[in-house]
């Protein structure tokens, strides 16, 4: 036989692409994921004590109109921040990934990784120090964090004025 049959799609018709023929999700169905996803992030971050302020200064948004629309289902999360998003909500990154694009329900919050209500609170100048981090190349983070561990180390050396 010199020539080979071509193969067909889902539509039966040949050459076309089956790219295409992986479902998809209507508009209600993205629009409920949006909602569910928004709701989750914005109890987690009441949880955690921070504000829409702290989450736009860490992640880098212009706007608080971007946070609101995510916590209140109007805009979706987008995947490619959802590792960050993860970081600051204290949730592991593939989990939340997963929840953010659909393929989980839901997000198992890890045992003890709520704050207490009172207590452990990130201040203001911890959000910010993060969100310089966060926009450091990774040569400077990395030394970044060896000059924390030496100082670490350091006020483990000394001892308390007096």
């Amino acid at each position: 036989m010199l020539w080979k049959r071509k193969q067909t799609n889902m539509d039966g018709m040949p050459g076309s692409s089956t790219r295409g023929a992986r479902k998809r999700r209507t508009e209600r169905e993205r629009t409920g994921l949006w909602k569910r996803v928004g709701a989750f992030v914005a109890k987690r971050r009441e949880e955690l004590g921070l504000s829409q302020g702290d989450i736009i200064r860490v992640l880098g948004y212009k706007s608080r109109n971007a946070v609101s629309n995510i916590e209140v289902g109007i805009e979706g999360l987008p995947a490619k921040r959802a590792y960050a998003w993860a970081d600051v909500l204290e949730l592991p990154r593939d989990a939340f990934f997963r929840f953010v694009t659909g393929e989980a329900e839901r997000v198992v919050v890890p045992n003890g990784a709520a704050r207490q209500a009172t207590g452990d609170r990130v201040t203001a100048a911890e959000t910010e120090l993060l969100g310089s981090y966060r926009k450091l190349p990774p040569k400077y983070q990395r030394r970044l964090r060896e000059q924390a561990r030496e100082f670490e180390t350091l006020a483990k050396t000394r001892t308390p004025a007096r």
